[in-house]
């Protein structure tokens, strides 16, 4: 028996995948793409690779192949867009999809990431081979599609008390716990991903039921896109985190998200807890990280500008500078989006103060016009009536 050719990106492509990771690692992620670029044959190898991780039971395994394959796609040029195209990745995404052991996320990130290929491949017709599977797909998988938008059911007075008695528990929990802290609180938070869970804990959705009101939930993300139909309605896109800010419908409540307020439907978004201590300081600790490396950053601008081409590829000081510096970019772009939302929540903030503001002066003003009037009425008044009664002579 001949054994089968050892495949130089299994072991890579092992790691980038591993089950145990509880999120993705974008300095193996790129490690595989510059080693894509390293080789002739490299495209044709590491999509070899991938198909047999797709192949893993684990969908911790599914998952963060797919994102390792979008990685690909938008990193390493025409040769792997070829590869992603080819019949034997389309047929090994679309038998994964098919499998009724696959899990409901795996199967609608599937579905995700081909129609994102289809539209990056598109004005290439040697790569028609993804749109073919992908209108596959869809048709043989309607429940993947964003769901129906519920009716626009009005609120009774009994879901108005409803919803106020449960923000009143929430504000007296919230104080309650507040005064003893962390310990009790902390058990109830999500604890960190076990190797043998069915999906990353980052992918698990908390659906909102129908019914639901908005007093306990301060942020949601989005689910699918959503393309509003009738004036008032919300758009936005999947992945987007919109601040709620009460309910209007049964099943639709009010949100904003980048300047912009309106309803959106319940059942394409999943409710988001507050951040954690703990998370807020892993993400103050991200930020520290990726401002540590700025000197590093520009110690490689300065090795660059005074390097010609065949000292730098030789440099292993510019080497090492390079992927260190590369390896915060994801992190870079986390921090400028968090950023921005931030700046579209702030100037929101602001809007609606100066516009609370304006509001409040004009009905002070009206309200001093309209007491100012009823004192001179009221002096007029008197007035006359004093004249009335003066003798005449």
């Amino acid at each position: 028996m001949f054994r089968a050719q050892a495949n130089q990106f299994d072991d890579v492509v092992v790691r980038a995948t591993d089950e145990n990771l509880t999120s993705e690692n974008w300095e193996y992620i790129l490690d595989v793409c510059d080693k894509v670029g390293a080789s002739d044959s490299g495209a044709k190898d590491v999509v070899a690779a991938l198909i047999k991780r797709l192949a893993h039971r684990n969908a911790n395994v599914q998952l963060y192949t797919l994102e390792l394959a979008n990685a690909l796609s938008q990193n390493c040029g025409l040769k792997i867009h070829k590869e992603l195209a080819s019949r034997s990745f389309t047929d090994a995404l679309l038998r994964l999809a098919n499998d009724r052991n696959t899990h409901q996320q795996v199967k609608a990130k599937i579905l995700e990431r081909m129609g994102e290929w289809t539209e990056m491949f598109a004005s290439n017709p040697d790569l028609g081979i993804m749109e073919q599977a992908y209108m596959r797909l869809k048709t043989q998988n309607p429940n993947l599609r964003p769901p129906s938008k519920p009716q626009k059911t009005q609120i009774t007075d009994s879901d108005r008390q409803k919803e106020e008695e449960e923000l009143q528990m929430a504000l007296a929990l919230s104080v309650k716990e507040s005064g003893t802290e962390p310990s009790a609180a902390r058990s109830n938070q999500p604890q960190a991903k076990a190797p043998q869970q069915s999906a990353p804990e980052q992918e698990q959705h908390q659906a909102i039921a129908s019914g639901t009101t908005a007093a306990t939930v301060s942020r949601v993300r989005a689910l699918y896109d959503f393309t509003p139909s009738e004036p008032g309605e919300l758009a936005f896109r999947k992945g987007d985190i919109i601040a709620v800010l009460e309910s209007v419908y049964k099943d639709w409540w009010k949100g904003s998200l980048r300047g912009q307020t309106g309803i959106f439907p319940l059942n394409y978004v999943e409710k988001l807890q507050d951040p954690t201590k703990e998370e807020l300081e892993r993400e103050a600790q991200m930020e520290a990280e990726v401002f540590a490396e700025i000197k590093n950053v520009e110690k490689l601008l300065a090795l660059l500008s005074t390097s010609s081409s065949a000292d730098a590829r030789d440099n292993e000081e510019i080497t090492s500078l390079y992927h260190k510096t590369v390896s915060i970019r994801p992190k870079l772009i986390e921090l400028i989006g968090k950023y921005s939302q931030k700046k579209d929540d702030f100037t929101q903030l602001n809007e609606k103060f100066i516009k609370a503001r304006r509001d409040y002066e004009t009905l002070l003003e009206a309200s001093i016009v309209l007491r100012t009037e009823a004192i001179l009425r009221k002096d007029l008044l008197r007035n006359s009536f004093t004249g009335l009664l003066q003798p005449q002579t």
